[in-house]
């Protein structure tokens, strides 16, 4: 009779079904880099409304591909206990609006209105996870969309005091669409389950996405509320403590309207199609793009030319994109430059997360596949007289 596994080797089946997950996300989102901004090009090109149709049920595929990828890696994270918190300062407001701004085409497909309501409070800027609320929130209005056929969704936000100098962070997503029984709402939040798995199968819905948010807001040590009626519409709310901002009150530097003029900008890319798709979302801007395929190059080049931006690929070969970026940054402390702008590329979306990407000194990051918006946003925040850090 076979002996019973000891939970050394059951942790070490977590660990390599974590890696697995982990190895697989990675391979999809790469490739889908690729198809997500061919799609994008091909989008801002003259069509015909056929093709036009044709390229925006692509692109939501790729949508739902993505956001599978994200919710199988994150659910795996939390049953196996590596999820944790990495808060850090934003400003609450500008987050709202930029998240509630990416559903804005999706929303009008389908002819939705889709607003924001934000409480008043002096200082919006909070220390807290921004990429996992951001995860909570993209899933909840991604599922109000998808199950609202006509009115609107609102997503509404405030912060309020608390004990011991924190905040109440309260985010609520409310649409009107076909909402779903009381019995139905006891276990909306579990792994597959679904108040009409019909009508989610019809609509998309994978059965994930509201077990994520449960998870995150668990980990979060938040609560969630659920109100429904059937075809009242529903409303999840999501209480959350956060921390005021760590960093000192400041006026924040005015957005730039658009890009400055005759940026240089290293890209290093090892990947070939990845690197077209990049320089083809800048083509029209006018921007320097010079592009190597390792990290050795990158450091090179860093060290031989004045770039105001460097977007550096974390997997590449000779010298990964982690360790290229701690010799710029050793190079120039030595040399005693100002440091340039780094910006990671990355197909693990918790690549910030990682005490390495942390001590090399990164700007900041861009999970793949990377928007063209997200792309301009970076670049348009760039001062040539002002650091981007």
């Amino acid at each position: 009779m076979p002996e019973s596994p000891t939970i050394a080797d059951l942790q070490e089946q977590l660990r390599d079904k974590d890696q697995f997950l982990a190895t697989i996300s990675h391979e999809i989102r790469s490739p889908m880099n690729g198809v997500f901004g061919m799609a994008d090009a091909l989008l801002r090109t003259n069509l015909d409304p056929i093709q036009k149709r044709y390229l925006t049920v692509l692109m939501d595929a790729c949508e739902s591909m993505l956001s599978i990828a994200n919710q199988v890696l994150e659910i795996s994270k939390a049953k196996s206990g590596q999820s944790a918190l990495a808060p850090v300062d934003f400003d609450l407001n500008d987050f709202l609006t930029l998240h509630i701004a990416s559903f804005a085409d999706r929303a009008r497909a389908r002819n939705l209105e889709l607003k924001l309501e934000v409480g008043f409070c002096a200082d919006p800027r909070i220390h807290f996870d921004k990429f996992r609320l951001g995860q909570v929130l993209t899933n909840l209005i991604s599922n109000a969309l998808r199950y609202t056929d006509k009115g609107c969704v609102l997503v509404s936000a405030g912060l309020k005091p608390d004990v011991d100098g924190r905040l109440q962070l309260s985010i609520s997503v409310k649409d009107t669409g076909i909402g779903m029984s009381p019995e139905a709402s006891k276990d909306i939040f579990e792994a597959f389950s679904s108040a009409n798995p019909i009508e989610s199968a019809a609509r998309g819905g994978t059965g994930l996405g509201l077990t994520v948010v449960r998870d995150l807001v668990e980990l979060m040590q938040g609560k969630i509320e659920v109100e429904s009626s059937l075809g009242k519409g529903t409303v999840f709310t999501v209480h959350v403590l956060v921390d005021p901002s760590k960093s000192e009150l400041h006026s924040p530097r005015p957005m730039q309207k658009s890009l400055p003029e005759n940026l240089s900008v290293l890209l290093a890319e090892d990947n070939d199609s990845n690197a077209f798709v990049f320089q083809v979302m800048l083509e029209e801007t006018g921007i320097n793009i010079t592009r190597v395929r390792t990290g050795t190059e990158a450091v090179q080049h860093a060290a031989d030319t004045d770039f105001d931006m460097i977007f550096m690929d974390i997997q590449m070969p000779e010298m990964d994109g982690i360790q290229a970026t701690a010799e710029i940054r050793a190079h120039e402390t030595m040399a005693q430059v100002r440091p340039v702008s780094i910006i990671a590329l990355s197909a693990d979306v918790f690549v910030s997360q990682n005490p390495k990407f942390q001590a090399a000194g990164f700007s900041d990051s861009l999970s793949k596949p990377v928007r063209q918006s997200e792309l301009l946003d970076i670049l348009s925040t760039f001062d040539k007289g002002i650091n981007f850090d």
